[in-house]
Parts: C-alpha cells; sequence; structure tokens
C-alpha cells in the first residue's frame, strides 16, 4: 500500500534525512520518497503492520506538521 502525506516543515536535507531515517527503522516500511520542492513524503507499506495514521503520527512525533 501507498500513501503520501504533505509535509509542510519539511524544509532542508537534514529534514528529509531524518524523516528517512526514522520511518526506515520501522518494520514493514517499504519505500520512502522524501520531494523537499513539493514537500511531500510518499511511503509504501505493509498495510498488515500499519495504517497511514501510524505513520503519520511518526512524523508528527518528530516535530512535524503533517497534512493528509
Amino acid at each position: 500500500m501507498e500513501t503520501t502525506f504533505t509535509v509542510p516543515s519539511i524544509t532542508c536535507s537534514i529534514c528529509s534525512n531524518r524523516i528517512r531515517t526514522e520511518l526506515e527503522s520501522m518494520a514493514g516500511i517499504e519505500g520512502i520518497d522524501v520531494d523537499l520542492k513539493a514537500q511531500t513524503v510518499k511511503v509504501s507499506f505493509n498495510p498488515s503492520r500499519y495504517q497511514p495514521r501510524d505513520i503519520r503520527g511518526k512524523i508528527a512525533d518528530m516535530g512535524y506538521e503533517v497534512l493528509q
């Protein structure tokens, strides 16, 4: 399954790398694409392990504003 979040508070490669590293640490996350210009995070994941709200919560817990 795949979902895309708008994250208007990602502004640099440090933010991008931080989000990527944190999400990659979650078993069941299959792919991550962070687009700084569009301020989006696209995540491929195993739906038997996570729902979009879980991933959104993880990003928000890192201090980033997340819009669906």
